[in-house]
């Protein structure tokens, strides 16, 4: 133990003497690391005093916290700020972002793009992906309304792209529905699907109730364009669900209004009515009556109560809007002329006319295209031109950082080099203080060699013992080994004979039980055996009786079917002879009904040509639009050749005027174009209606043509 704790010794000593040596050289480092991070620490701080504190960043701040909940106050909050060029370049870029924003919330129109081009030159310059979309989106909401679409299109496109790196859906679903608008405004409705589409997945991450109501009317209206109409319908129902389950009751108006256009173009007149009430009801914003105005007026016009139309037609001649004024003086014209007004139908179609020429002129699709495959092709050159310029701006910024790090290392080379030798002479000073700390650990070393041969040699007399303390370990754990086996062989030879004899008791025990259970079962069997005998006896006898009476009915019933199946014959025999003279007579009569047709139709031939009015009608003489008083002379001759027919037909179905016209005229022979040219529709509109009245008077004739049923009706 002595030993031990004279080489710890040595060793704690050996310890605190590098200890000492390592404080040295460390305080040395730390004076060297202080004076360097105070040089660090100067040059920083320079840095920072050289820079101006902003005071306009919070104002700007608020102003972008207010843009959406309160767009007006945001707006006075910009415009309060005093000569907003006087500012740094990202700040004035920020305001004249954020002015153009709110100014677009407003809805102020805007008369200039050089305020949003500002901040698109500065933003593009920058690698804010988020600023330079709202950037290029302001700059295409500015185009749009000084009427530059091509270039408003560019922007829209340039938005699309950036927002692609951002999570901000609201603004993608924006950028969307305005690039869709702009293709449905110029006829391009399946580009316009894509865009709407993209919209409403925007606003669906979004979860903007009103967004997504809006992108689903617009592809209800993009579908409509290309005449889908199931399919614009599903739409615009869907549209008006979400719209009630989020409280959007401000655009149910428009909703309603695109279904019952579809409604009235599929022949639905009565719901299409519905549904233009129901607009009107719902509509509370003044810009939007003008529309209601008109799809009330065009109904009614159609359902022919042309005082109701011509009422409602009437308070939108002032609309601000060019296609309501222009749907409005068509309309006004074809009442005008069906009143032969004729000098008011020439002025409103006149005015029709020139209003048509405006809107078509506003139409540029093909130069939309245009723009959009010189935008694909500009965006890659400016994508290359971009990548060359950041690599020429790595360069120089790299040379920057070398110059500077050159100028800052002989800086510090020189301020270093005057602290060298005052270091050196500290260095010097504690190399003699290591040589006699070296000299007494040389000295240390010896003493402990010493102690360590004589810890050795306690170290192999240990050993000795050790080994003396295992070899009789082991011989003790070889007898308890030894006697735990003999142990557990005579416990298993006693277990062993223990089971044989519970087998054997067990074996005895199982016999004597079996016999048992055996004789019961016996006993049992004989029981049951005699029992059975005895009802079979008994039910024997009784069987017998009810045999013999059974025979005697069945003998009676089989006498009597007998005589049956001999009537049954002869009732067959006469039926058979029966049909047989009925057929005939109904070939005989079908013979004679398709003689009295033939005849029917010569006759009916012979009455056209003599009337001079259905004769001229038949021949397609008469292809302009008729008016009453035309009708009023044709419903009369038609009376005179076909005399009843159309009582009758008033009487089992229920017709407007409209369709007892096209019964008329199709029952007369003429085809669906010229019936259409008489009553002044489209030929489509006609076949409808003729589908239409087939379906609900005739809806078992699935397979014949309303044509076909009509000339062999009555």
């Amino acid at each position: 133990m002595r030993n031990i704790q004279v080489s710890t010794n040595c060793q704690q000593n050996n310890i605190e003497i590098r200890k000492g040596i390592c404080i040295i050289a460390s305080t040395n480092a730390i004076n060297m690391n202080r004076q360097i991070r105070f040089i660090l620490f100067l040059f920083i701080v320079s840095l920072t005093a050289c820079q101006k504190q902003s005071h306009i960043l919070p104002l700007l701040q608020e102003a972008e916290t207010l843009m959406d909940s309160r767009p007006d106050s945001s707006l006075c909050l910009l415009e309060s700020v005093q000569s907003p060029e006087n500012l740094s370049a990202a700040e004035y870029a920020t305001w004249c972002l954020l002015v153009t924003q709110a100014r677009d919330k407003n809805y102020v129109e805007h008369t200039s793009d050089s305020m949003i081009g500002v901040a698109v030159r500065y933003f593009e310059k920058q690698k804010d992906p988020h600023r330079k979309a709202q950037a290029y989106y302001c700059q295409g909401r500015v185009l749009s309304d000084l009427d530059l679409e091509e270039e408003a299109l560019e922007a829209y496109l340039n938005a699309k792209e950036q927002v692609a790196q951002t999570p901000d859906f609201n603004l993608r679903a924006r950028i969307n529905n305005h690039l869709g608008s702009l293709y449905w405004k110029n006829m391009n409705q399946r580009e316009s699907i894509v865009y709407y589409k993209e919209a409403y997945q925007a606003y669906t991450n979004d979860s903007d109730t009103a967004g997504m109501v809006n992108t689903l009317c617009n592809v209800g209206k993009s579908l409509h364009g290309l005449n889908l109409l199931d399919s614009a319908f599903i739409y615009y129902e869907k549209a008006l669900q979400l719209a009630n389950e989020g409280h959007a009751q401000g655009q149910r108006g428009t909703i309603l209004t695109s279904l019952g256009n579809i409604s009235e173009e599929r022949g639905e007149y009565t719901t299409a009515l519905e549904y233009y009430r129901g607009a009107l009801e719902s509509t509370d914003n003044p810009k939007f009556l003008d529309t209601e105005y008109y799809n009330l007026g065009d109904i009614y016009h159609v359902l022919g109560k042309n005082d109701s139309a011509l009422f409602y037609i009437e308070k939108i001649l002032g609309s601000e809007n060019v296609f309501i004024q222009c749907n409005a003086n068509r309309l006004l014209y074809q009442l005008a002329k069906e009143s032969r007004a004729y000098d008011s139908a020439f002025m409103y179609n006149e005015t029709y006319l020139q209003l048509r020429d405006s809107i078509e002129h506003v139409y540029r699709p093909q130069e939309l295209e245009r723009v959009k495959a010189l935008y694909n092709k500009e965006r890659v050159e400016s994508r290359h031109y971009r990548q060359m310029q950041e690599d020429r701006i790595r360069i120089f910024v790299l040379i920057i950082l070398v110059l500077a790090s050159l100028i800052v290392g002989t800086f510090i080379y020189s301020y270093f080099n005057k602290k060298l030798s005052l270091q050196r002479l500290r260095n010097q000073e504690a190399q003699k203080m290591l040589d006699e700390n070296r000299r007494q650990l040389s000295v240390k070393n010896k003493e402990l060699s010493d102690n360590n041969v004589k810890l050795e040699m306690a170290q192999q007399s240990l050993c000795h013992i050790q080994e003396e303390k295992d070899c009789l370990v082991r011989e003790r754990n070889e007898q308890v080994h030894i006697l735990k086996e003999d142990n557990r062989k005579q416990q298993a030879e006693y277990e062993r004979k223990l089971e044989e004899i519970e087998t054997q008791w067990q074996e005895a025990i199982g016999e004597k039980e079996k016999i048992l259970h055996e004789k019961d079962v016996l006993i049992n069997q004989k029981d049951l055996l005699l029992s059975q005998r005895d009802q079979r006896l008994s039910s024997m006898s009784k069987n017998e009786k009810q045999y013999k009476e059974q025979i005697g009915i069945l003998t009676d019933e089989q006498q009597k079917t007998k005589q049956e199946m001999e009537t049954l014959c002869l009732e067959m025999e006469r039926l058979r002879s029966e049909k047989e003279m009925q057929l005939q007579q109904e070939l005989k009569s079908k013979e004679e009904f398709s003689s009295l047709c033939k005849m029917y139709e010569t006759w009916q031939k012979e009455l056209i040509g003599q009337n001079s009015c259905l004769f001229r009608i038949q021949e397609r003489l008469i292809l302009d639009i008729w008016k009453d008083q035309d009708w009023k002379v044709f419903m009369d001759n038609f009376d005179q050749v076909y005399p009843g027919f159309i009582r009758r037909l008033t009487d089992c179905f229920n017709l407007t005027d409209r369709e007892i016209q096209i019964i008329c005229l199709t029952k007369l022979g003429l085809k669906t174009g010229k019936i259409a040219c008489v009553l002044g529709l489209g030929e489509d509109m006609t076949r409808r209606i003729k589908s239409g009245i087939r379906k609900r008077c005739f809806p078992t004739l699935t397979t014949l043509s309303l044509d076909k049923i009509i000339r062999n009706w009555y």
